[in-house]
């Protein structure tokens, strides 16, 4: 065991006791950091752009909705243009006013029943036309049509 203790007492502990002045640290002033002139301008710009684009996309926003509100505008009024002469043109078209148009001013009157024929027909509704004949002409042009000239 002695020789432990031999190796205790060899042993320097004045290494791990507190020094009596600790070395003093010195703390250099920061060095202001000066960004490049060229840095500023370019990211002014950049920040200068995204602003201008979107003041320009609410200026665009803004017309088309002033597009979009004269288009309606017009919409309703050709609408109701419509719906006016729809109604114009009913009352042009009833048989009152194609009467009183016949009768005032083309001077016709109405049928009594000595001018109106009713036929009675047995057979089909067929007109049947007979062939015609075929004259000097029809001839001649079949004649050239033969040789390969039209006409």
């Amino acid at each position: 065991m002695q020789s432990n203790l031999a190796s205790k007492r060899d042993y320097n502990f004045e290494r791990f006791e507190t020094p009596q002045q600790a070395p003093k640290i010195e703390r250099l002033p920061k060095r202001e950091k000066i960004p490049h002139p060229a840095k500023i301008i370019s990211m002014a710009l950049v920040i200068l752009a995204i602003v201008f684009a979107s003041l320009y996309g609410r200026v665009q926003i803004a017309q088309l909705g002033t597009d979009i509100n004269e288009a309606t505008a017009r919409l309703e009024e050709l609408t109701s243009e419509k719906v006016r002469m729809e109604a114009e043109l009913d009352g042009q078209m009833s048989l009152s006013t194609v009467e009183q148009i016949a009768t005032e001013e083309l001077g016709m009157v109405k049928p009594d029943s000595s001018q109106v024929t009713y036929l009675k027909i047995q057979q089909e509704n067929v007109i049947e036309t007979p062939e015609k004949s075929r004259t000097l002409i029809d001839i001649i042009a079949d004649f050239f049509a033969g040789l390969g000239i039209d006409f």
